[in-house]
Order: C-alpha cells, then structure tokens, then sequence
C-alpha cells in the first residue's frame, strides 16, 4: 500500500463525518437506529455532530483512501451536560422520537459493560463502499494499534457488524459477549489485551 495512513486534523472534520456516514450506511445497527425515510441525512447529522465534537481533536482520527479509525484515548473525560443536550437537539432536528430511543438505549447498554480500567477506545471504523475490501481496515489497525502498544495499554471496541469479527480477531481483539438492545441487533464487546 502506498499511501500512509494519516491523522485527521481539524479541517478534516466534513471528510471523516462523511466516510464515516457512507461506511455505516448499511450497518445492522445504525439501520435499525435511524430508518428510512432520509437515513443518509440522519447518519450525516450523527457522525457530523461526532466529528465536531469528538472524533477529531478530542479523539485521534486515523485517515486513509476513504477510510476512517476514530480512538477516544484513555483519560477522555464524559461530555458535559450541554454538549449532550446539543446532540439531542441536532438529532432531534432529523430524527423521531422513536429513532432517539433506540440510540439512547443502545448508549445505555454499552454504557453499562465498558471496561474501566484505563485503554484505548475504537468508536468507530470504517471504509466507504468504494474502498471497502481493499485492506483498509487492516491497515489503520496496524498503524493506529502501533500507538496503543506503545502506551502499553489494551484496546476495546464493541463491533456492530458480524461480518467484522475476524478482521479484529486477526489484530488480536477476542469477543467478551454480547450485548443485547430489546428489539435490534447485538453488538460484540471485544478486548484486546496490552501488548
């Protein structure tokens, strides 16, 4: 591969939003979260408002052909109350009612199960339909994995997409369960010990 893989800085924010919309755009659980109608705007507004606020500066963004790794380090500290209620509003703009409970309830769960002991976090990875199958995903494991061994820290990630599984399995995540949301699909909690 002949490109590098990239962090993201702050005039990144539009393009990691938008690959990251693209990449979850047939998600099992981002397609039971927020339905259609307008499903590409409710994704542009939720991972818009996440690039904004999180992903990019707060977190470390790892970019490449298309594709996205967003890491919340350890130590980050919980969103404060009014950022929270702006994301509730931005979202309350595009989505229903109903679509905000199925999110917020997907929140809780995986919430309820994140490890405490300090490690670094993948939010979200992803390639856009076009760089899909290119070994994308593998390849920012590796460069963003190099940070986490490093800082001799275990990783954690919950994934939403079965189909996923082994890529991590193969950078030495191992399943811890499931977690169960009444009415959508699991998620899989996966740990990587320090390394």
């Amino acid at each position: 591969m002949a490109a590098a893989a990239r962090i993201a800085g702050a005039e990144d924010r539009d393009e990691v939003a938008r690959i990251l919309a693209a990449a979850f755009s047939d998600d099992p659980l981002l397609t039971w979260i927020f339905g259609d109608p307008d499903r590409d705007a409710k994704l542009a507004c939720f991972f818009g408002f996440l690039a904004r606020e999180e992903l990019v500066g707060l977190g470390v963004t790892y970019l490449l052909a298309d594709s996205a790794a967003c890491w919340t380090p350890p130590g980050t500290p919980a969103w404060p109350a009014d950022k929270e209620q702006a994301f509730a509003a931005s979202l309350a703009e595009v989505c229903t009612p109903e679509e905000r409970r199925r999110l917020a309830a997907v929140d809780a769960a995986s919430k309820a199960v994140h490890p405490t002991e300090p490690h670094w976090y993948l939010s979200n990875l992803g390639s856009a339909p076009p760089a899909r199958n290119q070994g994308m995903g593998s390849a920012l494991l590796r460069a963003s994995l190099e940070v986490v061994d490093e800082a001799g820290l275990p990783a954690y990630l919950e994934s939403s997409n079965p189909r996923n599984l082994t890529l991590y399995q193969r950078h030495g995540f191992e399943a811890t369960g499931l977690i169960k949301v009444p009415g959508g699909p699991p998620l899989t909690p996966m740990w990587r010990p320090a390394g």
